[in-house]
Order: structure tokens, then C-alpha cells, then sequence
């Protein structure tokens, strides 16, 4: 494991992502934690925080540790037992046996990342939330009556607005990052995902350091006020879409933890609330400026028209 030198080693790490707090202590003789670059912008001061975690180094796992209720085919698996969760994560690079296990509550609330012997140096810095773990606990916390993480480029234009463009890899989400980071006086919260929450009468976006191509991150939130469906096209255009489509639309491009029923119904119904609230549209856009100038036209004739 390549060892993190862009924060302090500790044994406590805190970080706040989409409004929920994640605290991570290392044990007395457990690993030296630290953060990667992107990670690190959305470290807190040491304090009490919504999920706790306890760190240790663990022997080898071995065994199932439950009923594998999702497996990824790649890096982790999921397994339910009596007491809760556990997540697996495994490399072909360095064998079969996992390397690092995350025990959680039901509530997602607190639990023991263990990380193997096997694998990691007493004395190297470690980033026990490394990706995807860190995606998968908040993705999980969020999804119970909280919010949703999408597939989005998050803007605020420099009239104010807070615009969402969501869509697959590959529909422009990171293209319209750039080109958004071009424009005098906007901002981009995230190039690749952000995560939506209901608070206070007002849907917000709130920036993640999950990102994408562009490299985009920012530890910030602001009030959305459209959601636009992108798929690239040989000319901008604008389609209104209803409450229905657009739940749909966006329940495509958002992290669902589909072994939980509870979970997809919460956010099927969250999805309803937000679209009902934020008009939604499908953007189809030439991937340059244009694209910019004609949202930009957009929010400024509705901004005129209020």
C-alpha cells in the first residue's frame, strides 16, 4: 500500500461530508492514520461525530463473516450478520485472503475497521477510510432518511444558482466541469458526485472528494435550484421534464444500496420530493462554451422573470 504524506499522521482522523461527521480512532498499538489530498479538504477538528470507528490491526481474515447480501466483483463484498454489517475488501494484486474489513452497526452509526497484518507496516501511515470504504459508509448513512449521492457535476453560477448536471460516465459531466471552471465568477463543487439533502424547505448540494477526471472538490453546500439531465448533442437544447421522469432520470445516477428495501423506498420518495421542488430539465449540449452561455441565458431570464 503506497504510503500518505499530505496530512499529519495521528491515531484520530474526523471529517464532515454532506453534513454527516465520520471520527476514525486508531487502537493503543493500532495503526498511524492519515489522508489522502482529496480526503483531506473535508477534515474536521477533533470532535464527537455522527459515525464513530475504532481502528485496529487485525489478524488474518479469513471465513464468512455472515450472508454476503452484495458483492461488487471487484474490490468489496457486503455480508449481513447478527449485529450488523461487514464489509470485505480484497485486491487480486495481493491474493485472495482481504486485506481490511469494516464491522458496523445497523445504523451505520459506529464500528471496527480492522486492518490485516498480512499486508500493512506497523509504522506506515494509514488512511483506514480509503476508497471506496469511506463512499460506502457515508453512501449507506445518507441513505437512511438522510439524502442520496448522485452522479453530478454541482455549479453555482455567478448569478447564484445552483445548478446540477447529472448523468453516466460519460455524458459530460467533467467536460462540463471544466468549462463551468472557465466562466468568470462560477464555482464547481464536485466534477463526478454530489450528494442532495432536504433541509430547511430548500434542497442543497453539497460537494464530495469523490471525483472525477477533472479533479474537482469542494468541502462546500449550496441551495439547488436545477437539475439538468445531461446527453451530449449536436445542438443545446432544453426539455422540461415532469416530476415522474425526472425521479426516474435520477434514481438512475444515484448510489442506492439495493440489498436494503428500506433504503430504495426512502429514496425513491426523497427523489419525488426533490423533483416535485427543483424543476428538472434534459439538457442536450455541444461540449463548449455554448453549452454554459445557454444555461447561463436560462437562469438569467428566470432570475428577469422573478
Amino acid at each position: 500500500m503506497e504510503e500518505l504524506r499530505s496530512t499529519p499522521a495521528s491515531s484520530r482522523i474526523a471529517a464532515e461530508i454532506g453534513g454527516i461527521s465520520l471520527g476514525a480512532t486508531s487502537t493503543a498499538g493500532g495503526p498511524r492514520l492519515a489522508a489522502d489530498a482529496e480526503f483531506g479538504r473535508f477534515l474536521v477538528r477533533d470532535q464527537a461525530c455522527e459515525m464513530e470507528f475504532v481502528v485496529a490491526f487485525g489478524e488474518r481474515l479469513e471465513g464468512q463473516p455472515g450472508e454476503l447480501v452484495f458483492d461488487s466483483r471487484g474490490l468489496w463484498k457486503l455480508f449481513r450478520h447478527a449485529d450488523g454489517y461487514c464489509f470485505r475488501f480484497s485486491s487480486a494484486a495481493l491474493g485472495t485472503t482481504p486485506y481490511k474489513q469494516a464491522l458496523v452497526s445497523r445504523d451505520f452509526r459506529c464500528g471496527r475497521i480492522e486492518l490485516s497484518r498480512e499486508y500493512f507496516r506497523a509504522g506506515q501511515p494509514l488512511n483506514p477510510l480509503e476508497y471506496p470504504l469511506d463512499e460506502l459508509l457515508w453512501m449507506h448513512r445518507l441513505s437512511m432518511g438522510h439524502g442520496v449521492e448522485v452522479h453530478g457535476c454541482g455549479v453555482i453560477t455567478p448569478d447564484g444558482r445552483g445548478l446540477l448536471l447529472t448523468g453516466h460516465s460519460g455524458a459530460g459531466k467533467s467536460t462540463s466541469a471544466r468549462l463551468w471552471s472557465q466562466q468568470a465568477g462560477a464555482r464547481v463543487l464536485s466534477d463526478d458526485r454530489i450528494i442532495l439533502r432536504r433541509e430547511k424547505a430548500r434542497v442543497w448540494m453539497y460537494g464530495t472528494p469523490w471525483h472525477g477526471d477533472a479533479g474537482i472538490a469542494e468541502s462546500d453546500r449550496w441551495p439547488l435550484d436545477g437539475i439538468f439531465v445531461l446527453a451530449q448533442a449536436p445542438s443545446n437544447a432544453l426539455r422540461p421534464l415532469g416530476s415522474m421522469e425526472a425521479s426516474a432520470e435520477l434514481y438512475a445516477r444515484s448510489f442506492v444500496p439495493h440489498h436494503s428495501a428500506e433504503a430504495v423506498t426512502f429514496i425513491l420518495e426523497f427523489l419525488s420530493k426533490v423533483t416535485s421542488q427543483v424543476p428538472c430539465f434534459e439538457f442536450s449540449f455541444v461540449p463548449d462554451l455554448t453549452a454554459v452561455e445557454a444555461l447561463l441565458r436560462e437562469q438569467l431570464g428566470k432570475t428577469n422573470a422573478a
